[in-house]
């Protein structure tokens, strides 16, 4: 039940004063980058995206499912996470587990892990193999230097290989010559979270532009009071990135960063010695990374990319100790030779080193080394002036599951000038995570009641598991109606097969004497997806924008037989329907007032349908200064967006923000 509020009013108030807005005059505020900064309806529909076919391509010529996050939605947004601006990506589905656990994916399968979203940061995969998805609690930057966040929500294997089962998300941060000034931060409000940075760019020798930058966030506990949620979260991050050019065109990109931090949680392990004792601890986190770049062109028909990049991840706690070493290398040419010939291709290598360990945790492996070796070529042909082809796949081969093809077929045909139709069929492949190959985990006990263990509940890994596949089928339209109003929508089937979860198989007794009531882990069901997503930008006035998305998604699985039941790892049931409304308002003397409500339908019977209000008012009161309050969750004082052993609710709260560039 809703109780009238001081948050409710300030959405009444809110609504009241958006049903009397006039046009305003009065130019946009210009932004340290103006590139994606204030586009029009017309702009935004005409702007480069890269990942879709790892080319520069208009968004308009897509055929796919994408959607793009400017630098200036993310800043008026008020998000102060990068899994909190995902909210606005119609077809998204994001939920907050707790105050350092996400759950985010697109077209079903959401979980802590979703295993089936591939996630880069300026082309560098932050996808685990150890549990197949994505720890949000470090994934971060300074979100000014962001400047765009591509989004696919369709299968994207063929070009960036196996885990992009369900689409991707691309964050790139800008080219250093964007950031050649100093920016300070800093925030707070009322959950008691409290975060400042900090970012300086210059210049080095001929052509050559770099950036420094450093970042402080902590957030306590979700909720005070009698009940803890241990759930607070404190990280500091430093980085750089530096780009240059030679005389003779070429592009170079070195950037890297660390971070330290804590996150409070609750294990999911059992200590075989003490399996009912609390399970409350803090994990240490610690990374780094590095990464280059060469990009050179030789011509208008001809570009070649070469990426390398090292990365180490480390997670301790008391239940469980990971630490890892990867590195990557990739390769790809793209060539225009002909209208029939559109060519891009390349090869990656990766290799990566793990140590994983715990009280209740083993990995039966023959050894901590891991490699994956892929191909891809892909090529669009021009086969009249109104429709493309596209057909690629990508070849991807590992020790484990051997070789894996990747197939695309993508059609496009242009309507007309402003109506585009678009059709694909793909083929995409989930390889195993290391704990569903190798884990011999301990994940619960029996008790007499009297504190004695009678028997350990164990999930077993196998080795023998095949990768799941989904053969996916898509339909899109795009109208541009008028320079002011942009329709999008797409409609999908897939058909999903070897899904992997868990059985329960014959207990027995260990060598250490100990009865074990083991979960294996096996391919159990097989299954089927529909949905459909819409997308309508209306710019009302030249002061006054408005989007309205919609998303509707239902899936089916059927258990393929066997004794026992099954339950596929990391799946929860994804809502069926989802609503959003965002409005952004440019008012007078350098003020702006954006809103966002969303609607979400309910998680199976766990997790009640919820509507969100989000809002921020900002104030420019000299050039370089900017001053901004938001509201989160306005309309309630709290609500469960996932049902979880570690679930928290989502509190209101209101944060305030002072930027200051000069």
């Amino acid at each position: 039940m809703l109780v009238i509020n001081a948050g409710r009013l300030f959405a009444c108030l809110f609504l009241l004063l958006v049903s009397s807005l006039t046009p305003f005059s009065g130019p946009l505020h210009a932004q340290e980058n103006d590139d994606l900064a204030s586009l029009s309806v017309d702009d935004l529909m005409n702007v480069e995206v890269t990942s879709v076919s790892r080319k520069a391509q208009k968004l308009a010529d897509t055929a796919a499912a994408v959607f793009v996050i400017t630098q200036d939605d993310i800043r008026r947004s008020g998000a102060t996470s990068i899994p909190e601006i995902l909210r606005i990506v119609p077809g998204l589905d994001v939920a907050r587990i707790n105050g350092n656990v996400w759950a985010i994916s697109a077209r079903g399968f959401n979980g802590q892990f979703a295993n089936k979203l591939l996630v880069l940061i300026d082309g560098r995969s932050v996808y685990t193999p150890l549990l197949s998805g994505v720890y949000w609690d470090v994934q971060d930057t300074l979100l000014e230097d962001v400047e765009r966040i591509e989004v696919i929500r369709s299968p994207s294997g063929t070009l960036w290989g196996a885990n992009a089962v369900n689409g991707i998300i691309s964050i790139m941060t800008k080219h250093a010559i964007d950031t050649q000034s100093t920016l300070l931060s800093t925030g707070g409000g009322t959950a008691r979270e409290s975060s400042s940075a900090g970012r300086y760019g210059g210049s080095i020798g001929y052509n050559g532009h770099y950036r420094i930058y450093g970042k402080w966030i902590d957030r306590p506990d979700s909720i005070g009071g009698a009940k803890a949620t241990h759930d607070a979260l404190t990280v500091g991050r430093a980085g750089f990135r530096a780009d240059w050019g030679s005389r003779l065109g070429d592009n170079f990109t070195l950037q890297g960063d660390v971070y330290r931090g804590a996150a409070e949680t609750v294990g999911i392990l059992v200590d075989p010695a003490s399996p009912f004792t609390d399970r409350v601890a803090t994990t240490d986190l610690a990374g780094h990374d590095l990464l280059f770049r060469w990009m050179s062109v030789q011509s208008s028909r001809s570009d070649t990319t070469f990426r390398a990049f090292y990365d180490h991840t480390s997670r301790s706690d008391p239940g469980m100790s990971a630490d890892r070493h990867t590195f990557d290398v990739d390769f790809q040419q793209h060539l225009k030779l002909h209208k029939w010939i559109d060519l891009v291709w390349g090869a990656d290598y990766r290799t990566s080193s793990s140590r994983t360990e715990g009280p209740g945790l083993e990995l039966v492996r023959d050894s901590n080394q891991s490699s994956v070796a892929s191909a891809f070529v892909q090529n669009e042909m021009e086969v009249s002036r109104r429709l493309r082809v596209t057909v690629g796949t990508k070849l991807q081969y590992d020790p484990v599951t051997q070789l894996q093809f990747q197939p695309t077929l993508r059609l496009l045909y242009k309507a007309s000038e402003r109506q585009t139709f678009w059709a694909a069929a793909t083929s995409a492949v989930r390889t195993p995570s290391e704990s569903e190959l190798y884990s011999r985990a301990i994940v619960g006990a029996f008790g007499d009641g009297g504190g004695n263990t009678t028997a350990l509940l164990m999930v077993m890994g196998d080795p023998t598991l095949k990768p799941e596949r989904v053969e996916s089928y898509e339909a899109g339209y795009r109208w541009q109606v008028s320079p002011e109003i942009a329709f999008d929508a797409t409609a999908f089937h897939s058909l999903m097969r070897d899904l992997v979860g868990t059985r329960a198989a014959q207990p027995f007794v260990d060598s250490a004497g100990r009865m074990i009531v083991p979960m294996a882990v096996v391919n159990t069901s097989h299954g089927d997806a529909d949905g459909a997503e819409f997308l309508l930008t209306d710019a009302l006035t030249s002061n006054w924008n408005v989007t309205l998305g919609y998303a509707f998604f239902q899936q089916t699985t059927t258990d393929d037989g066997g004794l026992g039941s099954s339950l596929d790892i990391g799946e929860s049931s994804a809502p069926r329907h989802q609503l959003q409304l965002r409005s952004f308002v440019q008012l007078p003397k350098q003020v702006e007032l954006d809103t966002s409500a969303y609607y979400v339908g309910p998680y199976g019977s766990a997790v009640p349908a919820y509507l969100r209000l989000d809002a921020q008012l900002t104030w420019r009161p000299a050039k370089r200064l900017e001053l901004s309050i938001s509201g989160r969750n306005l309309l309630q004082d709290r609500h469960s967006e996932f049902e979880s052993g570690v679930a928290t609710p989502v509190e209101r709260t209101v944060n305030g923000k002072v930027t200051w560039r000069f």
